[in-house]
């Protein structure tokens, strides 16, 4: 009976080690994603195209020099349709970005959160890549039609575009695909990890 005994300690030591381990993972893997330089708050950001859907809300955006076009992106998933935003410059209030991991051993489906709160977060030259949008805009200067490919932005097939010279938003929620941006600055930044499947 004691060896029994022991034997059981020492499984569940292992799992209790096992779901560490996989927390610690989860929670680097945030703070990989959104990258170094968090401590002085500017940042280039790279979601990569690893095919894991983000979804990430905001509570209200501002934005000049919009451009948004069809296209597709491949990923590890593979190819994948897409909306492509691209931004000039942005300020957005209240982001938060979540991603699912699934079937993690020992401790099953884990949420991964990356808040910003207040209007604390910018970017220089955001492209987006999107499922879908949706929310409330008021938008200025807008140009159907143009050819995107013309705009630099696409390879591949010609698609239509639409411009826009400067936007507002209110409550936003967008499936992400891949985000890339060459100057962002996060000020406030919380990265966490729940033991569920979760979304903002």
């Amino acid at each position: 009976m004691p060896t029994s005994h022991r034997s059981g300690s020492i499984i569940k030591g292992a799992i209790r080690r096992g779901r560490f381990f996989a927390i610690a993972g989860v929670g680097m893997l945030g703070v990989t994603i959104i990258g170094g330089g968090i401590a002085t708050g500017q940042l280039p950001m790279n979601l990569a195209l690893s095919g894991q859907p983000f979804t990430a809300t905001i509570s209200a955006l501002g934005a000049q020099g919009i451009t948004v076009y069809p296209r597709a992106v491949s990923t590890a998933a593979g190819e994948q349709p897409s909306i492509a935003v691209k931004i000039d410059q942005v300020q957005l209030t209240d982001v938060c970005l979540s991603t699912v991991a699934r079937g993690l051993p020992f401790i099953g489906d884990v949420t991964l959160f990356a808040r910003v709160p207040g209007d604390n977060t910018t970017a220089e030259s955001l492209v987006l890549d999107a499922a879908s949008v949706g929310g409330a805009l008021t938008v200025a200067d807008v140009r159907l039609g143009l050819d995107a490919s013309a705009l630099g932005e696409v390879t591949g097939s010609q698609t239509s575009a639409i411009t826009v010279g400067e936007s507002s938003a209110a409550v936003t929620t967008v499936d992400v695909i891949a985000l890339a941006a060459t100057g962002a600055s996060l000020q406030g930044l919380a990265v966490s990890v729940e033991g569920r499947e979760a979304s903002c």
